[in-house]
């Protein structure tokens, strides 16, 4: 692994870990759930969780899909590859032509 991509990869994890990160949320909601009693917190933080899966999985999907291709180059067909190749000779051009 490139070393941009160490230093990437423990940037994601040091934010991932900072106690500010998980402290988002809303403090209405949270007050409100805390009064209705324990099962009702944790029914709420796992439907949290459920509602997160499927959104960070289109993410992943899509930027792997974005970062698969811009990895890969199409191949030039076959006709392409036989006019780049070819050595094309360079009409002699008369400086005088075209001159009024």
């Amino acid at each position: 692994m490139k070393l941009s991509h160490r230093i990437a990869v423990a940037l994601t994890m040091a934010l991932g870990f900072t106690p500010g990160a998980w402290a988002q949320g809303c403090v209405l909601c949270y007050t409100s759930l805390s009064n209705s009693g324990p099962g009702a917190m944790h029914a709420f933080q796992m439907a949290m969780f459920a509602l997160l899966i499927p959104a960070l999985l289109l993410f992943l999907g899509v930027f792997l899909l974005i970062f698969l291709r811009a990895r890969t180059r199409p191949a030039a067909p076959a006709t392409m590859r036989k006019r780049v190749n070819a050595v094309r000779p360079i009409p002699h051009i008369n400086p005088a032509e075209g001159r009024a």
